[in-house]
């Protein structure tokens, strides 16, 4: 649901943002080892894809960066020389995508990361998720993409949680995402 804390949940955990009660235990340390990608892109539309990679790269005190092959991951090695500012709405989701995992973090945090995609691209930023192998926690109202690319669901309600599941055991039941989430949904109302 929109409203239900999940954004915040992440800043909180990431650390971006202080929580107004309770607390979040980790053995992470979030400048180094927790990655976020927010639902609406924070770059410097100024910057060269070349310099903002590089900027990111210095800030997470990476010794070097092999550019080429950062870029490549994410299919903007042909942008690399091009104002962040002209790049498409999907080009600069893929964008995002590579700051966030620039460091190699242990868990990532992303928040409606394919929002602006088209199809081929929404496609690849999985499956280059996947390849990568990065423990992640995704905010997302897209059904399908829960049943293509997830093992877990996590549905929040009014800041809590309202429900949590397998999707394997969600499709074992004979539902669909989008008939789990609703049922679970009317149940805390």
């Amino acid at each position: 649901n929109n409203g239900a804390g999940k954004s915040t949940l992440l800043k909180i955990i990431a650390g971006q943002i202080p929580a107004n009660a309770g607390n979040i235990q980790t053995s992470l340390d979030y400048r180094t080892e927790i990655g976020m990608m927010p639902q609406g892109d924070i770059l410097i539309e100024d910057l060269t894809v070349s310099e903002i990679v590089k900027l990111k790269g210095c800030m997470n005190h990476l010794p070097k960066i092999d550019l080429e092959a950062a870029l490549k991951k994410v299919s903007l090695q042909e942008f690399r020389n091009q104002y962040v500012g002209g790049l498409s709405g999907g080009q600069k989701r893929r964008l995002s995508l590579l700051l966030t995992i620039l460091n190699s973090p242990k868990l990532i945090f992303l928040d409606e990361p394919t929002t602006g995609m088209d199809l081929e691209s929404v496609d690849d930023f999985w499956a280059l998720l996947k390849k990568e192998n990065f423990t992640s926690l995704i905010v997302t109202h897209d059904f399908n993409q829960i049943d293509h690319f997830f093992t877990k669901v996590l549905i929040l309600k009014n800041g809590r949680i309202a429900a949590a599941d397998s999707v394997t055991d969600i499709h074992r039941d004979g539902k669909t995402i989008e008939q789990y989430y609703r049922e679970k949904v009317e149940q805390e109302a």
